[in-house]
């Protein structure tokens, strides 16, 4: 016979068998009843979108987590500078009270401005991934270049959560002083604030106290000093006279640095008479120094009525309040940090110290509230992974559904279609043998 129509029949019985046998293989080894579109066109498409949810979904969950760790970070450091500011509170509350040499206050202005100086470090030193967290890039106040931190907390756009971390900087947290580092007091500027003498004694190359010092920087503050913008001073100028009524001889002559109410900052300095040129008064124990230009210092002067006087006169100034060094807060243009070498408040007399405490207090509490919001974002963000992961395992559940493979209803399946094929192929073999037995009748 030409054609064999039971045998074809059966063929392709068999290969319809053989696809479902080795779709069932696939099914059974994977454990999914959807390996490929043609397996199941809408549920492959379905399936493949809940994936793409659930990815976008768990990587959700992970940005979230980071931002947690952002903001500990942020609030980690915080609590360390809020630390720090309670010990400056307290170094104001000690500066604040009578009793005190100036040397005492010296001294607790120079832990001041070392914990300043550590507050800007924990500041410039606060990083997550490299990137500044505390130097004020994400604070809220507007300033060029500041910018929101923002978490995608969601699979979709837009489900974000936005977020500020202000600066804590001793300048932005308004408890930084400034140096009067590199100021000078031109003699013009000097006032006189008073003489006396003993016996009518009279400096007769001088008309006041003032013209004892000379030039644009006849005060001059260096850049290690410890004084501040802002702070007054006076320089007693003492001279001893010897000799007669019509014209006696300076013997010795000194300055004696004070703060304005009258105490002694370091020891007195003596000058020799007829001497000129630049020296420092002040206290080189603590840094509470600074220099002044000598005009030619008077070798005569007149005593009245006995042959021995002294003269003494008071020159009057404040550190200048311009062209001093002040702090810099982080921002754009010096890659968000603040400067390194910075100055407390100042407690360098009783007044100052008590100023700073309500200043340190009103940093302390606006420091401690932005704590507390970054608190709440926190909370924000342990509840929205709480709901990603909730989310997740939800539709990777309903997924599962669609693709995984129902095991024992597939094995049955399986199983059918083995006997299938095995009886099939016995068929085809019989089909096969037809053709012979019509050609035996031919013989």
């Amino acid at each position: 016979m030409n054609n064999n129509a039971q045998a074809q029949s059966i063929l392709q019985n068999l290969d319809n068998v053989q696809n479902n046998i080795n779709s069932e293989y696939s099914a059974l080894s994977t454990g999914n009843s959807i390996n490929s579109a043609a397996d199941n066109p809408a549920g492959y498409s379905i399936a493949q979108q809940m994936t793409s949810q659930v990815n976008g979904l768990n990587q959700a969950t992970q940005n979230a987590q980071n931002g947690i760790s952002m903001i500990q970070t942020a609030t980690g450091a915080m609590n360390q500078i809020e630390t720090i500011m309670q010990t400056m509170s307290s170094l104001a509350t000690e500066a604040s009270t009578a009793g005190m040499s100036f040397s005492d206050r010296a001294n607790l202005q120079l832990e001041m401005n070392s914990l300043a100086q550590q507050i800007n470090s924990t500041t410039n030193q606060t990083q997550y991934n490299g990137i500044n967290l505390l130097s004020g890039q994400f604070a809220a106040s507007g300033a060029s270049g500041t910018q929101n931190l923002t978490v995608q907390a969601g699979a979709d756009q837009s489900q974000t959560l936005s977020f500020n971390i202000a600066a804590t900087d001793v300048v932005s947290l308004g408890v930084a002083g400034t140096s009067a580092a590199g100021g000078s007091v031109a003699q013009a500027s000097l006032a006189n604030a008073g003489s006396s003498s003993t016996n009518g004694a009279a400096l007769s190359s001088v008309s006041s106290p003032t013209t004892l010092l000379t030039g644009s920087n006849a005060v001059y503050f260096g850049a290690n000093t410890l004084f501040q913008a802002g702070q007054q001073f006076q320089i007693v100028v003492t001279a001893n006279l010897s000799g007669t009524s019509t014209l006696a001889t300076v013997t010795s002559e000194t300055l004696q640095l004070q703060t304005l109410s009258g105490n002694d900052i370091g020891a007195a300095f003596t000058i020799t008479p007829g001497s000129s040129g630049t020296v420092t008064l002040g206290d080189p124990s603590t840094g509470a120094e600074l220099s002044v230009n000598l005009s030619t210092q008077p070798t005569t002067g007149t005593v009245s009525s006995t042959g021995t006087g002294t003269y003494t006169g008071i020159i009057s100034f404040a550190a200048p309040t311009s062209g001093t060094s002040a702090p810099v807060a982080g921002n754009q243009y010096n890659n968000w940090t603040a400067s390194a070498n910075v100055f407390g408040l100042n407690i360098m007399n009783q007044a100052s110290a008590q100023q700073a405490i309500t200043t340190l207090h009103n940093a302390i509490n606006e420091l401690s509230s932005e704590q507390a919001q970054l608190g709440a974002v926190q909370d924000r963000l342990n509840y929205t992974v709480s709901n990603l992961q909730n989310s997740s395992e939800n539709l990777q559940n309903a997924k599962s559904t669609i693709t995984n493979t129902n095991m024992a209803a597939e094995y049955t399946q399986f199983s059918q279609n083995q006997i299938l094929d095995q009886v099939g192929q016995s068929m085809l073999a019989q089909a096969d043998q037809q053709p012979a037995s019509i050609l035996k009748l031919l013989q």
